[in-house]
């Protein structure tokens, strides 16, 4: 494996491992960790922090609404210091979201992320995720 591979390859790791123990397993110090403290990162939503706490801030709300989310990847894909990964979120609605009461209904998301990695850091963060399809199964 050349070192441009080996590369990308730890860059994968870094973001799968984002995944796993962020999103799946909700440990908000792996965020230190794995981001830059001047990290910027652009997510579908206003009023946030900047950085790796606008991160955080946005996972709260989620993480309280859907307290059980689970992230399955998708697909990954990577070239030198990027990554892209799509994934497929699962949860049950137990708590408050964006106004809509807990209904208790089952429900998925797609979240698309595209990465931009630095000494083993993640440096930069693009998400967009399906947000019409989780507002529509939540009011339905």
């Amino acid at each position: 494996m050349t070192s441009s591979n080996a590369t990308v390859e730890k860059n994968k790791a870094v973001t799968r491992r984002f995944l796993e123990e962020f999103k799946n397993q909700h440990k908000f110090a792996v965020i230190d960790e794995l981001f830059s403290p001047t990290a910027s990162i652009y997510l579908p939503a206003e009023g946030l922090p900047e950085g790796p706490e606008g991160q955080k801030a946005i996972a709260r709300g989620i993480f309280a609404a859907f307290p059980d989310v689970r992230v399955t990847l998708d697909h990954v894909i990577a070239e030198g210091d990027f990554v892209a990964e799509r994934h497929t979120a699962r949860a049950t609605h137990k708590g408050e979201f964006m106004g809509v009461t807990a209904t208790g209904k089952s429900i998925y998301w797609t979240e698309n992320h595209f990465y931009r990695l630095e000494n083993g850091r993640i440096q930069e963060l693009w998400s967009e995720w399906s947000f019409q399809k989780l507002m529509t199964q939540l009011t339905k």
